[in-house]
């Protein structure tokens, strides 16, 4: 590759022999008569970067904002994953499409005394301005020119939000190794659109890679389109306590310790919550429902993980992994993240000199279950379990699982709730009664989700007694037949028998 005075095989500019500065950049006719002997006149030349060995932090910034256009984004961090996620969770900020995601990742060496940025940050261009968005959890970033004095309510940019960027004025996110007069991130209006310096020394991340690609994408952005518009229009209910049969004692106490207090935070702004919620019991009867019905309830933003997903075999990664989970749940708030079957990291440490290879694990949850209890965000956690006495006994104590509320299977009136609730919206024939149903479930021992199972299992044994399987495969099905579907006795008899079987 050549171009006027540059010799890229060898990795340096050799300015003397550049006789038409202005090819490359737009200078103005003094400009143009000094040429490179006055290189340092010239504003914002960061473009010999691209042919230097090490460009430094700031000439990669700079090449950053001139591979923007309306379409991508610059992402300035020490943290790629953390920025990842909190990209994710401030999308709605960015109202324009990105289909392209540049990356300028700052080490250590770049920071003075810090391991790393303060504040994590994106910059994107819409309709030719430039707006900076802060990517941190807590800390604000400071936007303003060097010359200004320090006003928090105009220069502060608070985590998740915008601002327009002015030219010459510093992102300032802790302490950057340069001369002491001077910041490394510096934002100047770049003089033209020009890629390919960024694409050298940035990481980049494209959401069409290929002309192939182009389908998958196109698949993807329609679903996304499709699946807003179903959501505007209510295709899908959110589970609630209304679809809970059998646990009013269980969800009266999370409305007493959960709801109430997410909902009218100022009544309870004087006493300590329980942030720590297990729900404890048999398997199969309805923990994780209750969780997801709870949220909805509260319109609280909403996680659910297995405890065996924050396992990782890199050594302090699983400590890491919930680390950050708890630390999106204080983002998030008001916020409910359920652990399902947490006994998988919350074991009971045995107290020996030996340690085993997860009481690390069960360290770092007791510690980020103390520091939730310790936040004023309203946030919780709710955890499940079958096996609750093989718990870690500090993790049950007061401040962390301090609330323990057993959900056990459901009794006669139970099983009539459950009945109820997932039969409402099915045909029975006049020999279906619940109140004689619902003893034989209770002799088998149903659970919670036994019941809906049953119904379930009973329609289609409704299909197969009416024939209906055979007009489906020859096609001639309709809307007559659709009518006539009702469930009898013996479809559901033969269903309880099935689901008792494998009870056994």
């Amino acid at each position: 590759m050549k171009i006027a005075g540059i010799n890229s095989s060898q990795g340096f500019v050799q300015p003397h022999r550049i006789s038409k500065p202005a090819t490359l950049y737009p200078a103005n006719a003094k400009q143009q008569e000094s040429g490179f002997a006055n290189a340092a006149a010239v504003q914002n030349i960061a473009f010999h970067g691209l042919f230097s060995s090490a460009p430094d932090l700031s000439e990669k910034f700079k090449y950053g904002l001139q591979a923007l256009d309306d379409t991508s984004i610059l992402v300035v961090t020490s943290d790629e994953e953390d920025s990842n996620m909190m990209l994710e969770r401030f999308s709605d900020s960015i109202d324009s499409p990105v289909i392209k995601k540049y990356t300028l990742l700052v080490e250590k060496k770049d920071l003075n005394g810090r391991d790393a940025l303060e504040s994590n940050f994106a910059v994107f261009k819409k309709n030719n301005d430039f707006y900076v968005l802060n990517l941190n959890h807590i800390f604000g970033l400071n936007v303003l020119n060097p010359k200004d004095s320090y006003d928090s309510d105009k220069h502060r940019v608070k985590p998740g939000k915008l601002r327009r960027l002015n030219a010459g004025e510093a992102i300032k996110t802790g302490e950057l190794v340069f001369s002491p007069d001077k910041d490394k991130l510096i934002f100047a209006p770049p003089y033209k659109f020009m890629p390919e310096p960024a694409e050298k020394y940035l990481a980049v991340s494209s959401a069409i890679a290929k002309k192939e690609d182009l389908s998958a994408f196109n698949k993807r952005t329609v679903a996304t389109l499709n699946a807003s518009v179903q959501k505007q229009v209510g295709s899908k209910k959110e589970l609630t306590f209304a679809d809970i049969g059998g646990l009013d004692d269980v969800i009266d106490t999370l409305k007493k310790f959960v709801i109430r207090p997410i909902n009218y935070p100022k009544v309870f702004e004087n006493i300590r919550l329980n942030k720590g919620i297990l729900l404890y019991g048999p398997p199969r009867c309805e923990k994780t429902i209750l969780a997801k019905a709870l949220a909805a309830e509260t319109g609280a933003n909403y996680k659910e993980l297995n405890a065996n997903q924050f396992k990782r075999s890199e050594v302090g990664a699983s400590e890491a992994s919930v680390r950050k989970a708890f630390e999106k749940l204080i983002a998030d708030a008001p916020s409910i993240m359920f652990i399902d079957e947490i006994d998988a990291i919350a074991k009971a440490r045995d107290g020996s000199s030996n340690a085993r290879y997860d009481d690390s694990l069960v360290n770092q949850l007791l510690g980020c279950m103390s520091d939730l209890e310790k936040s004023n965000a309203p946030a919780f956690v709710v955890a499940a379990t079958n096996m609750k006495e093989l718990m870690e006994p500090a993790l049950l104590a007061s401040g962390r699982f301090g609330l323990q509320i057993e959900v056990p299977m459901p009794n006669l009136d139970g099983l009539k709730q459950i009945y109820d609730i997932h039969s409402k919206k099915l045909e029975f024939d006049s020999d279906v009664n619940r109140d004689e149903l619902a003893p034989i479930m209770l002799l088998h021992k149903f659970n919670g989700s036994d019941v809906p199972e049953m119904i379930s299992d009973s329609y289609f044994n409704a299909l197969e007694r009416l024939g209906m399987n055979a007009k489906m495969d020859a096609k001639t099905f309709g809307y007559d037949d659709l009518k006539s579907i009702r469930i009898a006795k013996q479809d559901l008899m033969k269903a309880i028998e099935r689901i008792a079987k494998q009870k056994i």
